[in-house]
Order: C-alpha cells, then sequence, then structure tokens
C-alpha cells in the first residue's frame, strides 16, 4: 500500500494518484520494505508469573434478548462503483479522485459502472465514425472522445477528456468528417491545436508559422535581403550575410522572447546538440529538429527525436488516421 504524504490515506501500490485528496503519490513508496513486527499492545505486554489470567472466570450471564433485525432500504445508485470518464478506470464508491489518472471525481453526475436493469432495451448508442485517444505521459492509452458524423466540438465545455485542462479554451476546436478524411479547425483557441509531422520528411514553414517541441514553442519569420532606396541609399542595420529567417520564443500570445538567426545553410535544434540548444527541456531530443532552405522555401524536419514535433494549425487542415494532435496539455491520436 502507498501512503498518501497529504492526507494519510492507503492505497493501492499501482495508484499513482490518492483516492482521498488527488495528490500525486509517490513514486517509490510502493517498493519501500515493509514492516513484518507486531506492534505493542497499548497495555503493554502482561508480565512473567502474571496473576491476570489467574483469576477465575465469573459466572456467565444469560445473554440479553437481541433485537430483531431492521430492515434497511437498498444502497443508493450512487453508492455503486462508476467509470472514470478519462481513462475509464473503475472508480470504488466514496473515492473523490480516480487513483489512475487524478481526475475529480463527482458522483452525481457519473453513472454507475455496471448498468442496471430495465424493463426496455437499451438505447442506441449514438453512432461514431472515429474518436481522439488520449495518450498518456507514459505513453498508454487513456481514455476516448467519440466523433460523429457531423461537426464536433472538443474544448472545456466538452467535458470528459477536456473539462479539467485549463490551458484549453472553451470551444477550442472542431473537427469533422468530410467523404474519408478527418479536418481540425481551429476556433481561434488561445493556445492552438498541434499537428505532429512525418519525422525525416521537409515540412514548409510559411511567414508566421509556429510549431513546438517539447515544452517550447517556437516562430519562424522571414528576413528579406536589404533594399537600396530610390535614391541607392541602402538601409544601416545588423549585416545580413544571407540570413533567410529568425526564429523566435514565443512567451506570450502577442510576446516573444529570444530570436536566433536562420542562415541559407541550415541549422540544427536540440537539447544536447545543435545550433539552438534547451538543456533545461527534458521532452526535447539531444538532436531534434532542422531548419533548410531550398529553392527559396524554408523547411522544418524532425530527425528522430522521440516526442515529436508538431506545428500548430492556422487554416482547415486534414488529418489522417493514426495523426498525433497536440491540444492544450494533452496529445491525442485520430483514430477512423
Amino acid at each position: 500500500m502507498i501512503v498518501c504524504p497529504r492526507c494519510s490515506k492507503e492505497n493501492q501500490d499501482h495508484y499513482k494518484f490518492c483516492l482521498g485528496c488527488g495528490a500525486e503519490l509517490p513514486r517509490d513508496a510502493a517498493h519501500a520494505p515493509k514492516s513484518f513486527t507486531a506492534p505493542t499492545p497499548p497495555a503493554g505486554f502482561p508480565a512473567a508469573g502474571s496473576q491476570v489470567a489467574a483469576q477465575a472466570p465469573q459466572a456467565a450471564q444469560a445473554p440479553a434478548q437481541v433485537p430483531a433485525p431492521i430492515a434497511t432500504a437498498p444502497a443508493a445508485a450512487a453508492s455503486a462503483p462508476v467509470q472514470c470518464p478519462q481513462c475509464k478506470n473503475i472508480v470504488q464508491p466514496g473515492f473523490k479522485f480516480c487513483g489512475t489518472c487524478g481526475f475529480a471525481i463527482s458522483a452525481p453526475s457519473l453513472a454507475p459502472a455496471q448498468a442496471t436493469v430495465s424493463a426496455g432495451p437499451p438505447a442506441a448508442a449514438p453512432a461514431s465514425r472515429g474518436s481522439l485517444v488520449l495518450i498518456r505521459p507514459d505513453g498508454s492509452e487513456g481514455g476516448t472522445f467519440p466523433l460523429g458524423d457531423s461537426a464536433t466540438t472538443v474544448g472545456r465545455e466538452a467535458g470528459g477528456l477536456f473539462e479539467n485542462d485549463t490551458y484549453m479554451s472553451p470551444k477550442h476546436a472542431i473537427f469533422a468528417f468530410k467523404d474519408n478524411a478527418l479536418s481540425v479547425i481551429d476556433q481561434n483557441s488561445l493556445n492552438g491545436v498541434y499537428v505532429r509531422i512525418d519525422r525525416d520528411t521537409p515540412t514548409e514553414l510559411v511567414p508566421g508559422a509556429i510549431f513546438r517541441i517539447g515544452q517550447e514553442i517556437l516562430r519562424f519569420d522571414p528576413i528579406a535581403s536589404p533594399a537600396r532606396g530610390t535614391d541607392g541609399v541602402e538601409v544601416m542595420g545588423s549585416p545580413n550575410n544571407g540570413l533567410v529567417g529568425r526564429l523566435s520564443l514565443v512567451i506570450g500570445r502577442e510576446t516573444t522572447g529570444n530570436a536566433f538567426p536562420v542562415p541559407a545553410t541550415g541549422m540544427h535544434v536540440g537539447r544536447e546538440r545543435g545550433d539552438v540548444i534547451f538543456p533545461e527541456d527534458g521532452y526535447v531530443s539531444g538532436l531534434h529538429c532542422r531548419l533548410h532552405s531550398d529553392g527559396g522555401k524554408v523547411y522544418l524536419t524532425d530527425v528522430g527525436s522521440s516526442n515529436g514535433t508538431f506545428i500548430r494549425v492556422t487554416k482547415e487542415t486534414n488529418v489522417l488516421s493514426g495523426s498525433f494532435l497536440l491540444m492544450g496539455q494533452q496529445l491525442f491520436r485520430a483514430q477512423f
């Protein structure tokens, strides 16, 4: 058992979050050595030769008449186990949080895990053509969110997998099926929708394109070659030296931080190697991606990173089955 350091509630060894208060449980607690020493009774052990056990037992008294049991009403449906809407784990009655994903359980709003017998036939589930599958940080699959034939809006107002992600807008994006393709349209969300690009496949960066590696959000802006004025005077400034663009850290909706010049010969970005490195970001691979120029265009290529390179969508974009998307702080896989 793992004892929660915040509320002292005991949790099973495989739980990641406390069932009592929702706090993250220590990972090494499940492997800590357990004590098999019997505790000392509150009154201590009797001394050798004690006369306590030698006292004669008192005469047995006639047992009091046991009252008849009182019939009680059946337990309310709210006391039945419920299914976590985020990871589909079965949560026992009385628990306030899911022990697998930490989702806050609200019993009145959740259906029991086992359906009760009804007089009529069960209602048919709404038809869906696909789903968004939540991918947990350890790579395992979490819950799913169905996508119907008609347009489906996702965001905090949609509940389920999205309602507790404060980085998602109330109406974040719309997914819709058109023929055999699934499209996504960002609904002017604050933090955007990002689609993972294929590894080792150059993807064009348009002016103002924003992409994400690990926890770093970067924007690409082209740099035009300096031109002379009508009177032949060249504008004074730092030497261009064949630069094709600028890479800027995005630290707010309209705010950027450090900027890095992109030479025509290209540049690499990573955590340990490259022209630009992010040594403190453990989600960035040692060598993560590359920018290079070809035919007057600039391309972004993932060079085999572990966690992928994601480009923010700016218009209606088709995604393939199996594509990965970042929305808020969660990773999803489109499945249809």
